[in-house]
This record gives C-alpha cells, sequence and structure tokens, in this order.
C-alpha cells in the first residue's frame, strides 16, 4: 500500500499500539494528523472496524496532540465517543484532534475520525497532564 502523502510509520510504539497497528501520522499545518489502513484483524464478527479499534486509535491521537501542542504528556481521564458510520476494511482511516481548552492540570481535546467517504467518529475528551518533570521511558 502507498501511503497517502506526508504521513510516516510511527516507529517507537507500545506493546498495545505495536499489535493494534502499524499507525502513521504527519505534521500538516502545525496540526498532527494520524492514520492506519484497518485490515482483517481489526474487523469484528460484521466485517467491520470493531468499535473498539476505533475507540483505541482516537484516543491515541488525542493524546497525541496534546503532547505535540502542549509539550505534556497525557492520559484520558474521559472520553466521549459518537459512532456516526462504519469504518470499513481496507479503507484508509485517519483521525484529527484539537486541544479545546486547557489548564495547567488537564486538556480538552476534540477529534474526527474519517475515511474517504464519511465521518466514522467523533469524540471528546479530557486528559490529565502529567508532570513536566517525568520520565517518558518504558517500563518493563
Amino acid at each position: 500500500m502507498s501511503l497517502p502523502p506526508g504521513f510516516r510509520l510511527i516507529e517507537q510504539t507500545s506493546g498495545f499500539a505495536e499489535a493494534n497497528g502499524p499507525w502513521f501520522e504527519k505534521i500538516e499545518g502545525g496540526r498532527l494528523i494520524r492514520g492506519f489502513l484497518p485490515g482483517p484483524g481489526h474487523a469484528n464478527s460484521h466485517g467491520i472496524v470493531h468499535g473498539g479499534m476505533l475507540a483505541t486509535f482516537i484516543d491515541s491521537a488525542m493524546g497525541s496532540t496534546v503532547f505535540h501542542v502542549l509539550e505534556r504528556r497525557c492520559v484520558t481521564v474521559r472520553l466521549s465517543l459518537d459512532y456516526l458510520m462504519p469504518g470499513r476494511i481496507g479503507d484508509w482511516l485517519q483521525a484529527e484532534a484539537e486541544v479545546v481548552g486547557h489548564d495547567e492540570h488537564m486538556a480538552q481535546v476534540r477529534a474526527r475520525l474519517y475515511g474517504p467517504r464519511h465521518d466514522t467518529l467523533t469524540a471528546l475528551g479530557s486528559f490529565a497532564l502529567l508532570s513536566r518533570h517525568r520520565s517518558a521511558k518504558n517500563r518493563s
């Protein structure tokens, strides 16, 4: 598969993201955009992308956007999802998120996940901002 222009493989992933990927991203106009190509391993019993996979992907894009915009690591506190249409296996899906508010401890983010024909999912989330002094190293 050839990637849409500007996307690069996300190489530093956790075991969870690695098992559900590969995922790709690009920075365009100062915004982080994350994408993936769902395959059979992302399907539910109806042959469409599993809703949990869509939720995982948009949550990750939202958290990465917080890091890109605020330069702070974060964890999800609340995630509200609206499933609009199914994600289809083999369709490139991408997520765009925007930090709509924040203070020193929390960030509020909205996002949309869409494919070539329609929006698939929208989300609103609250993210707790971690200490600026906390290390980003992975724990074994």
